[in-house]
């Protein structure tokens, strides 16, 4: 009994280790439009020394669970590129390309079940995001699948993928779930607001 509660403790803290370091990642890329929104993530206080820390995260993930943590990584990378398939990215590779290169990758690292099951697991948490942001990238004009596609269509590929992540990894389907809600609190507590003169706006600009 020990050892398989161990074993829970380890996957978990995979996985959250794991979403941490997606997160802190996507924050860096997104750290303009955040302050912008007038949010100081992480990404934003720790500036170049983020990706730094968060390939620490990465790492320390990789060493509780090895499996779940490359298959998290792996996935949440390729689901990524599905806003713009087509955009040519700095590797001189379509977006559509290095998607199938993280899942190839990831189907040798892990096999076919791990690589069906990060595709499908974090295709579910990609659209459940936009689900929550999607008043606010609306008003932004930021891409988001619930605006692009509709409610009720999101909800479906929703239950769908995670339908397909619990055939696949029912285990890590479950854990992940917890480590989600982990993720979402640490993300939540550690953003801060900005006062409009953090974002460069000056006393007059209300009336403006």
């Amino acid at each position: 009994m020990y050892g398989s509660w161990l074993d829970l403790l380890r996957l978990f803290g995979a996985l959250l280790l794991a979403g941490l370091a997606v997160k802190w990642m996507d924050d860096v890329l997104d750290v303009d439009y955040d302050l912008c929104q007038g949010q100081r993530t992480l990404a934003a206080r720790f500036g170049r020394a983020a990706l730094p820390y968060a390939m620490v995260v990465m790492a320390c993930a990789v060493a509780l669970a090895q499996s779940p943590a490359i298959a998290a990584f792996l996935g949440a990378y390729a689901v990524g590129m599905f806003a713009r398939p087509f955009e040519r990215l700095p590797s001189q590779l379509p977006a559509w390309a290095e998607s199938l290169v993280a899942l190839g990758l990831c189907s040798i690292i892990v096999g076919w079940r791990g690589a069906l099951w990060a595709a499908s697991f974090m295709l579910a948490v990609d659209w459940l995001d936009d689900l929550v942001d999607r008043f606010r990238d609306a008003a932004t004009g930021q891409w988001n699948a619930v605006i692009r596609f509709g409610l009720v269509e999101a909800l479906l590929v929703i239950l769908g993928a995670l339908a397909v992540a619990i055939f696949s990894e029912v285990i890590w389907s479950l854990v992940g779930l917890v480590a989600l809600a982990a993720v979402t609190v640490v993300s939540e507590t550690t953003t801060s607001k900005l006062v409009p003169e953090d974002r460069g706006e000056g006393p007059w600009s209300r009336l403006s």
